[in-house]
């Protein structure tokens, strides 16, 4: 918060001349205000578009990097699907079919083992993160 505060006063013209000025920083100025456009401020700090995000976000589903991701969260996780789906980039419940096929391979082929906390979860705890 105090960096984004920092970033926030001496990225603004105003505020950085009052600041070289004074060397005090207006608590109550507009550029510190908690309603800003903080799409707006990121895009300003990280110098991102939602279309970069978009374009991450469709080179990294399907992807080496997604799998080794799904594989750590599993073995970090032991197999708890809730905290694996949180956990992992970019994905929603739209895309746990998805990584329950990729967790399923590997069990299949030996690189994963088998947690019973994967294999028997019931469909009750399955729709309830659906429904989440």
């Amino acid at each position: 918060q105090i960096l984004g505060k920092v970033y926030a006063v001496l990225s603004d013209p105003k505020q950085r001349a009052v600041y070289d000025e004074t060397g005090t920083v207006d608590e109550e100025a507009e550029v510190l205000r908690e309603d800003r456009d903080w799409l707006q401020y990121w895009q300003l700090l990280f110098k991102l578009t939602v279309k970069d995000i978009e374009d991450f976000q469709q080179k990294y589903k399907n992807s080496s990097e997604e799998l080794a991701d799904v594989k750590a969260a599993y073995l970090n996780f032991k197999g708890d699907m809730d905290r694996i789906m949180e956990h992992v980039m970019c994905t929603d419940y739209t895309d746990e079919p998805r990584i329950r096929e990729m967790i399923e391979g590997a069990i299949e082929s030996g690189e994963l083992p088998s947690y019973s906390t994967f294999v028997k979860e019931s469909k009750k705890k399955m729709m309830s993160r659906r429904r989440r």
